[in-house]
């Protein structure tokens, strides 16, 4: 009887530890630590020097900093030099895990077809030898592949390597940072010679941005992270690379001195806004994704923890504003300041999970922005800015910074645009309005929530330049902020100087209202209980979120309509919602 020669056994796979989120954070901390390296040359260069300071005594000044500087120029360029290395290690090692997974699965099947054909060769009649023969062969081929796909696996990953432990290799020593980036041009400086003056529009940054070069984007992350990482027209990522910069390099700096007594009252305020963006961002990361089970990323869009005298600014996304099908941004009103951003990076992971879970077919990102100089405070507190909760200065301010968010939103995504929806609730209600109103906002979507207002020259949805059809009001019929816009004829901000404008859930303002009731909702309009109603249209398992999710993905004949609020005089002050049971079983099929 004729022998049948089996395929060889395929060699095991190497084992690989490697923690590719570690290697992300490294390169990450080697930025920030360019980003403040850069700082001292830029110090000794500049702020360093005493212009008045002249004769022997400033010559051997400068002539003894100067090295100084030249170090810390030459220490920079190469912190981000092995910084982008370790990036691209990272990426490249999270390939080779992927991959060695494949071959580890190819492995399993051939051993287990090997097994059978071994069987089968041993039972095998004289007339079933060369068919079980010719299936050994396509095995052996088979095999052949998988141990050369094996031997450029573990060539690459050896080349990988190496290619990391040479970047390394290259700065040891002092005198090697010197001797090969010591001198040498900053990519970053022409970049930022060219970047257009703070009059420049979104369009107009995101042109100059797009002109660089990757080596000039990346040196100007890290060389000038605050030139860009609020700047509308910058793209998400290259914002938030900034911003993590210099965030972590505000809670190193100010940690520093708060631990030695050091800080000034100013500094210790705008260390806990510092301190409550990382908490907004670990706030959202702490999310899981309820389509891939992963956690969601997140994206630190602004950060300024000493803007509007100490109150901060602060945007965090939950997942990508770069490329997700479906962005919404969320303004916050009355009561927000930096040390409110956890409790809105909630607000905001709450929104996106509902928009994942009602879409799982597309992307989402799901932004809270506060960009604006909110009523934060009591009148009896640090200052009077609650007091500015009965006008519409704030949110006329806010509205043009809101819509420069936009519009940047919009030109970083020329290529590919989202479907974009900007929703504002309470005071921030009034301040999208005056965006739309003053400004145009370049949306697809816009939404009112427990809206007391939406600005005195906003008397219908024709006013606010977005579509009519995708103009939307949610107001829970116990909310009492949400019943303090105008009602009819009655005006406050005309006649009385106070005010902010019409209620738009109302039915000659035109908007389509949606359902936004809470099954935990107070027993009427007034007391403590009511104003909690106030906040409870982003919780989950609501009305209001499901429907501002249905809006938020495009799917607009999923949102449950509600009956307006009517004139007053004509039909009485009791919402048509109030009677309505929100507990009730669904009829209408959603």
């Amino acid at each position: 009887m004729s022998t049948i020669v089996l395929p060889p056994t395929p060699r095991h796979v190497p084992p690989l530890t490697v923690d590719v989120d570690a290697v992300r954070s490294f390169a990450a901390d080697l930025l920030a630590a360019a980003a403040q390296v850069d700082d001292l040359g830029t110090f000794v260069a500049g702020e360093a020097r005493i212009g008045d300071w002249y004769a022997l005594a400033a010559t051997s000044y400068r002539d003894a900093i100067a090295p100084l500087g030249r170090r810390a120029d030459a220490m920079s360029l190469a912190l981000r030099s092995v910084s982008r290395r370790a990036d691209a290690h990272a990426e490249a090692m999270a390939g080779l895990v992927e991959r060695r997974l494949t071959l580890l699965g190819e492995r399993e099947h051939l051993i287990t077809a090997i097994q059978a054909l071994s069987a089968r060769a041993h039972a095998a009649t004289e007339t079933e030898v060369a068919a079980v023969q010719a299936d050994c062969d396509d095995s052996r081929r088979r095999v052949e592949g998988f141990e050369h796909d094996l031997t450029a696996w573990a060539a690459d990953l050896a080349t990988e390597e190496a290619a990391m432990q040479a970047a390394f290799d290259r700065v040891l020593r002092l005198e090697q940072v010197e001797q090969r980036y010591g001198g040498l041009a900053d990519p970053a400086d022409a970049a930022l010679d060219a970047m257009p003056g703070p009059g420049a529009g979104p369009a107009e940054v995101n042109d100059w941005w797009d002109g660089l070069t990757n080596e000039q984007q990346q040196a100007v992350v890290a060389a000038s992270p605050g030139a860009i990482g609020n700047r509308d027209g910058i793209p998400p990522w290259a914002r938030d690379q900034a911003n993590h910069l210099a965030l972590a390099r505000d809670l190193a700096d100010w940690e520093h001195l708060e631990g030695r007594g050091l800080l000034t009252s100013g500094e210790q305020r705008w260390l806990e806004n510092a301190r409550s963006a990382q908490d907004a961002i670990d706030t959202i990361e702490a999310g899981v994704d309820p389509v891939t089970r992963q956690p969601v990323s997140s994206q630190l869009y602004l950060y300024d923890p000493a803007a509007f005298d100490g109150d901060g600014a602060v945007a965090v996304a939950a997942g990508n504003l770069d490329a997700a099908d479906n962005v919404s941004v969320v303004v916050p009103g009355f009561g927000t300041d930096g040390e409110s951003g956890p409790y809105q990076a909630a607000r905001a992971l709450t929104l996106y999970e509902s928009s994942r879970f009602l879409a799982t077919g597309e992307t989402n990102a799901s932004m809270f922005w506060i960009g604006y100089d909110a009523p934060d405070n009591l009148p009896w507190a640090e200052g009077w800015d609650a007091a500015g909760v009965i006008t519409e200065e704030m949110a006329t301010d806010g509205g043009e910074r809101l819509a420069d968010t936009l519009d940047g939103l919009r030109a970083t995504r020329d290529g590919e645009p989202a479907h974009l929806t900007a929703i504002g609730h309470s005071y921030g209600s009034t301040t999208t309005g005056h965006a739309a109103h003053d400004h145009g906002i370049p949306v697809d979507d816009l939404v009112f929530v427990g809206s007391p207002g939406v600005g005195g020259d906003t008397n219908h949805v024709g006013d606010t330049g977005v579509d009519t059809d995708h103009v939307w009001a949610g107001a829970n019929s116990r909310d009492p902020i949400a019943n303090l816009g105008n009602h009819g004829w009655t005006h406050g901000e005309t006649v009385f100087g106070a005010g902010l404008g019409d209620d738009p859930a109302e039915d000659d303002f035109g908007a389509s209202r949606f359902r936004a009731e809470s099954t935990t909702r107070a027993d009427d309009s007034v007391g403590l209980d009511a104003f909690d109603d106030h906040s409870k249209y982003f919780d989950h398992d609501t009305e209001s979120l499901y429907d501002i999710s249905q809006i938020v993905n495009g799917n607009y004949d999923a949102v449950a309509p509600a009956d307006h609020v009517y004139d007053p005089f004509y039909a009485g002050v009791q919402d048509p919602e109030f009677d309505r049971d929100p507990t009730a079983p669904d009829t209408d099929g959603r």
